[in-house]
């Protein structure tokens, strides 16, 4: 079950010391998307060492916005390969345009 509360309490994960399920952390890297006015999002998910996640499940950070539009991003027009996406703004907004004619704008508790 999702926790919808805006700022949840932060609880921290710790070891029992008995085998079993355990967190692991990766470091996010730059991924530049869309070409020369793309933007830059720090990217968590896939990761060549968490192989049970593909390259169909993407976890980025993209911040809030830029000092030319502070408001959020705007993502020109590209192609899709196939594959349904799922955009889950938390915080900022974004203008998603595709190739096949999609203009979304996309606002925090929204899905696309």
């Amino acid at each position: 079950m999702s926790d919808l509360e805006p700022r949840p309490e932060e609880s921290l994960c710790e070891s029992s010391g008995r085998p079993g399920p355990r967190a692991e952390f990766f470091p996010a890297r730059e991924v530049p998307l869309g070409g020369v006015r793309g933007v830059t999002v720090f990217r968590s998910l896939p990761q060549r060492d968490l192989p049970t996640v593909g390259a169909w499940c993407f976890l980025d950070l993209f911040g809030s916005g830029s000092e030319t539009n502070p408001e959020g991003h705007d993502i020109d027009p590209h192609p899709h390969i196939g594959l349904q996406t799922v955009t889950w703004p938390l915080d900022g907004r974004i203008r998603h345009r595709d190739g096949v004619g999609s203009d979304v704008e996309i606002a925090p508790g929204q899905l696309n």
